[in-house]
């Protein structure tokens, strides 16, 4: 049996790209509309509070748990009607499951959404672990996420962490983990120099080319 794998989720399992700039549109039109170009251009993977502070700028720091509670209300109940995994998603957990291969979850999304997300595509029995951002009664970053994986089961160590962005490279480096970036996501425009990359896949599919036969 081969490695375990931990996956970042926004942009990585499911894209919900549509939900999340329509909402910081949204509430940026409202709270900072001289904002707009930001919230429009902003990488999505963030934590939300880091994300809103950045869109809002110095001048709207004020704002900034307004913005945040106006998005959770709003995103939370369109969550599922704009957001849809990528393509053979569904069949590559299935069938990495069915092998018996360790998956777990770790992402800056909140527990609520995800979790939401996860029951409506029957995903639960899939993943040992799904950890967010505020899932612990402390907020985390994807590092300590992962370190918590991985202190709790040690077939993580030394795993497979599949994301698409550079801080999802940085948490995986850090742990000591092979990094996997999902290019079909939302990072495709940062700077990767720095980062160890284990394999640059185009298509989730291509994880099943880990697979020992």
């Amino acid at each position: 049996m081969t490695t375990a794998f931990i996956f970042d989720f926004d942009g990585t399992l499911v894209d919900s790209e549509q939900a999340i700039y329509q909402c910081f549109q949204s509430i940026t039109k409202q709270l900072a509309p001289e904002r707009m170009e930001y919230a429009k251009n902003i990488l999505i993977g963030p934590p939300l509070r880091d994300t809103a502070s950045e869109i809002l700028g110095p001048d709207h720091q004020d704002s900034l748990d307004k913005f945040v509670q106006l998005f959770i209300a709003m995103h939370d109940e369109q969550v599922i009607e704009h957001t849809q995994p990528y393509p053979d998603v569904i069949q590559v957990l299935k069938e990495l499951h069915n092998k018996n291969i360790p998956m777990a979850v770790a992402t800056n999304k909140r527990l609520a959404p995800t979790q939401k997300l996860i029951d409506h595509f029957s995903w639960n029995d899939y993943f040992s672990f799904i950890e967010c951002s505020d899932s612990q009664n402390q907020i985390r970053n994807k590092d300590a996420m992962i370190q918590d994986i991985i202190n709790q089961n040690e077939l993580f160590n030394g795993s497979f962490f599949i994301g698409d962005t550079v801080n999802d490279g940085l948490s995986a480096n850090l742990n000591n983990l092979s990094f996997i970036k999902a290019s079909y996501g939302y990072g495709s425009n940062q700077d990767w120099s720095k980062i160890k990359i284990y394999k640059n896949i185009t298509a989730i599919s291509e994880l099943m080319d880990l697979i020992k036969k």
